[in-house]
């Protein structure tokens, strides 16, 4: 799993508790107060999963996401955008 941000999900933003995944450049990023990210696997200092506090990469990420499609297909994400 790589090159994912997540953010404000009910529990956990990432809950993995078996496997052998491999996390690579993923961000997680809470609002408020939740249950620390739970991850089972290869796991280096590209991440930044939530544990009690926000990491300073999540300023890369105001405000809520929005998603829309671009005219080829593509599913587009914006944070903090009208």
């Amino acid at each position: 799993m790589s090159d994912n941000v997540s953010i404000d999900n009910a529990e956990r933003d990432y809950s993995f508790d078996g496997g052998t995944s491999v996390f690579r450049n993923n961000v997680s990023c809470r609002s408020g107060s939740g249950s620390n990210d739970r991850i089972i696997g290869n796991s280096d200092s590209s991440n930044q999963f939530w544990s009690g506090t926000n990491g300073s990469r999540c300023s890369s990420y105001p405000g809520a996401p929005r998603w829309s499609f671009a005219a080829d297909g593509r599913l587009v994400v914006t944070f903090g955008q009208q």
